[in-house]
Order: structure tokens, then sequence, then C-alpha cells
């Protein structure tokens, strides 16, 4: 019953049996008389409004999912079940692993912290003696920000006396539901640095599956500011590009 559930049912035109919509558009005969069909399934409107109103399971119940849902519901559990099946996004070789795993998985078995949030706070202590490295040293440190079907990796780095910050979005799906996308995604990033006198702000628009170099957030007007102070604070929140909060951020950066 659970396949019919936003996905039917149609009946067939020759025997009156019910199948799903993917069935009904994939056959060309009947299934019981093996006839070829004169008109085209049609939807069960009384039987489809009885099945969208049943509590079925979801379809990892077999992983540990319990809950039960309507046609109203299944659509936003999709999106959000814990049980699904992922793809890490830091080793694509990784054994599919549960969302409610992932982090766990990215903090043991790739040391990065990796969070279920849309936003990060990243505190960088001892900010001269880094920043002062030799040119040929090279400091990096990156967190995984899990929100959205999305991984949102980020990566701080300190090298030549240049100090960036850089988004990139990696969407989390199964194995089976893989497809490519373009670069550009409906996220962005708004950044705060805050130092022990002031906060510097910037946004950055976030790519997919590759860090924007066209983008990448660089203080080089602070410098000078920056090389004085011992410690800083970086703030960074994942939210939609085209929303209207997101376009006041980005006037007054």
């Amino acid at each position: 019953m659970e396949p019919l559930q936003c996905r039917g049912p149609y009946v067939c035109p020759s025997c009156g049996g019910v199948w799903c919509t993917k069935c009904s558009i994939r056959l060309r005969r009947c299934a019981r008389y093996r006839s070829l069909f004169l008109r085209p399934a049609t939807p069960c409107l009384a039987l489809q409004l009885l099945i969208d109103d049943l509590m079925l399971p979801y379809r990892n119940y077999s992983q540990g999912c319990t809950d039960l849902l309507t046609a109203t519901t299944r659509a936003k559990h999709e999106e959000d079940c814990q049980f699904n099946t992922v793809i890490c996004p830091v080793k694509s070789h990784c054994h599919p692993i549960p969302f409610k795993e992932l982090s766990a998985h990215i903090e043991s078995t790739h040391d990065i912290i990796a969070i279920y949030s849309q936003k990060i706070k990243i505190p960088i202590e001892n900010f001269c003696a880094i920043f002062k490295k030799p040119d040929h040293r090279r400091t990096k440190y990156r967190y995984i920000l899990l929100n959205h079907k999305s991984a949102f990796i980020i990566k701080i780095i300190f090298n030549k006396h240049h100090f960036q910050i850089d988004v990139m979005r990696k969407k989390l799906v199964c194995i089976a539901e893989q497809k490519s996308e373009l670069n550009n995604s409906q996220f962005c990033a708004l950044i705060k640095l805050y130092t022990q006198s002031s906060v510097i702000k910037t946004i950055n628009f976030i790519e997919n599956n590759t860090y924007g170099r066209k983008v990448d957030v660089q203080w080089n007007n602070f410098l000078l500011e920056l090389k004085k102070t011992m410690s800083i604070t970086i703030r960074v929140r994942i939210t939609n590009s085209d929303t209207e909060s997101t376009r006041r951020d980005y006037a007054g950066s």
C-alpha cells in the first residue's frame, strides 16, 4: 500500500486491476489478460482518497524508522527522515551511512568536526602566532554543517600571510538518487568575524561540489588590526540565498 500513497492508484482499463503511477506508465498490456490497451489507465480517485488517509510506514522501517505517515506528511518525512542512507561527503568510497550516524562517522573516521545545524561559532586562539607562521607553512581547519539534506564544508586557511574562509555544498543523497548538479546552489554563507574591537561581515554564495574560488572571503583590508589580535571568533550561518533577510545582510556587508 505504501507505494500507492502519493503515486496512484491507476485502474487497468481491461480487468480493473490497480497499479501505481510508475507501472501505469510502463505497462502497455493488461497484466491479467495480456491484451493491448485500447485506452490509457485512469486514476481511481475514491481509492486514492482512502489510501492517502491511511497511516502507513516509511520505506526505512527496516532501518529503524517507526513513523506512520499519511500522504500529507510523507513528502516532508522523505526529506527529513534520520534513517535515510546517505553518501559520506568526505570520501565517497565509504559505505552508505544512516543520516543520524553521519556526524559520528565523520568525526571518528575523518577527524573533522561535523554538527547537525545551519550555523557554527569557531573560536581561533593564538591568531597572531598562526598568522605569522613562515610562508611555506600552511594551516587549515575544516568543519561540516549537516542541514537541508546537504553537507556544508567550511574551510579556513592561513597561508603566506593570507587568511581566507570558503564554503562548499555537497548534497547528501542515497546512491540510487545520485544526480549531477549545476555549480550554483540556492544557498549562501553569512560570515562574521569578531575581533576584540570590531565585527567584519561578508557573504559567500556557495557552489555545489567545489569551493568557489571567485568568492573566497579575504580580509586583506583588516590585516593590520588582525595581526594585533590574540584571538578571533568566526560565525558562519547557512541560509537560502534568495530570502529577504539575506538580501538585507548582503546590502549591509
